[in-house]
C-alpha cells in the first residue's frame, strides 16, 4: 500500500542539486557571461528580433530559474526550497510540485517582464533566480499547512508565526515593495507572481491532497 510516510521528497533533493551545480558553472564560466546569456531580459521576450528570435527568449524563462547571483542569493533560496518543498512535495506528489515549481517561476518570470511595459528601463536587465518558483511553494505551504509554526527572515527582520500568517506578512511586505520600488536590484514582482501561483494552485489541489496526506498519518481533521 502506498505511503507518504515512505515517500522521500526526490524533487526537492534534485531542484537543489541543479540549482548548486549552476551555480558552480556560473562562476566557472563567467558569472557576467551567464547572466547576460542566459538570464531573463524582457527584450527577449517582448521583441524577440535578436538571435534566436522568441525561442531563445521563451527558453530563458526556464533557464532564468536556475542562475543565481552571489552566495547569499542561492543559500537562502536553497534554504527556503529545502525547508518547504519537502512536506510541499510529500503532500502534492513530485508530479503536482514539479508543475507547481516551474509554473510559478515562470509566471513570475512573465510578471517581470510585464513590468517593463510600464518601466522601460527594466528591458534590458536581465533577472536570475528561482525566486518566483520558491515563492510559489511558500504559498502553497501556507494554503496547505497554514497553522504551521513557521519561522522566517525577511532580510534581518525575524517573522515568527503560524504559517499562514508569516507568509501572508511576507506576501503584503512583499507587493508594497514591488509598487514602491520598481527600479530595485530585486525582481519583487517575481516573487508576488510566484506566490500567487502557488497559493491557487494549492487551493485547487487541496482538498484531495491533504486528505489522502493526513489519513495516511493516522490522523482525521485537517
Amino acid at each position: 500500500m502506498y505511503s507518504y510516510k515512505e515517500e522521500q521528497p526526490v524533487v526537492t533533493y534534485l531542484l537543489i542539486a541543479a540549482n548548486l551545480v549552476v551555480f558552480g558553472l556560473t562562476y566557472l564560466v563567467g558569472r557576467v557571461w551567464m547572466i547576460v546569456l542566459w538570464g531573463l531580459t524582457p527584450v527577449n521576450i517582448l521583441e524577440p528580433g535578436g538571435t534566436g528570435g522568441a525561442l531563445y527568449g521563451f527558453t530563458t524563462l526556464f533557464t532564468s530559474m536556475f542562475i543565481h547571483d552571489g552566495i547569499f542569493h542561492i543559500f537562502f533560496n536553497m534554504w527556503a526550497l529545502l525547508i518547504l518543498g519537502r512536506d510541499v512535495e510529500v503532500a502534492l506528489g513530485r508530479g503536482r510540485f514539479l508543475l507547481l515549481y516551474f509554473l510559478s517561476g515562470l509566471v513570475g518570470g512573465l510578471a517581470y517582464v510585464s513590468t517593463a511595459l510600464f518601466q522601460p528601463r527594466n528591458l534590458m536587465i536581465p533577472a536570475v533566480g528561482a525566486s518566483g518558483a520558491v515563492f510559489g511553494v511558500m504559498g502553497a505551504f501556507g494554503v496547505l499547512f497554514p497553522r504551521r509554526p513557521l519561522a522566517m527572515f525577511f532580510y534581518l527582520i525575524p517573522i515568527f508565526a503560524p504559517a499562514f500568517v508569516a507568509i501572508a506578512i511576507l506576501a503584503t511586505i512583499q507587493t508594497v515593495l514591488a509598487l514602491a520600488l520598481p527600479f530595485s536590484s530585486i525582481a519583487y514582482s517575481a516573487h508576488v507572481g510566484g506566490l500567487a501561483v502557488g497559493v491557487l494552485s494549492a487551493l485547487v489541489w487541496r482538498r484531495l491532497v491533504l486528505r489522502r496526506y493526513y489519513s495516511s498519518l493516522g490522523l482525521e481533521d485537517f
